[in-house]
């Protein structure tokens, strides 16, 4: 989903409502919505998961050297959406 997508389903609802996500496509655990970064970048293994790199790491948190992190780094971000727990 895209942020204007996101946007455009988020605008008909009450901004009251409490934000809750879900753990996986099975419903098994829910929390709620804590906050979101956009300064990320998503890295798919599959169609349903992968791993974020937020750009604030260092080449060394991501375990690339300086030269592969700046490259990486030229990757499009993405809005990263994190829960409570």
């Amino acid at each position: 989903m895209k942020v204007k997508e996101l946007i455009a389903e988020l605008v008909t609802l009450s901004g009251e409502l409490e934000v809750i996500l879900q753990k996986d496509g099975e419903g098994n655990s829910f929390s709620p919505l804590e906050g979101m970064d956009d300064n990320t970048i998503y890295v798919p293994d599959s169609t349903w998961a992968g791993d974020v790199y937020p750009l604030a790491w260092s080449a060394e948190d991501a375990d690339m050297s300086e030269e592969e992190w700046k490259e990486f780094k030229s990757q499009p971000t993405c809005v990263l959406l994190y829960p409570i727990n």
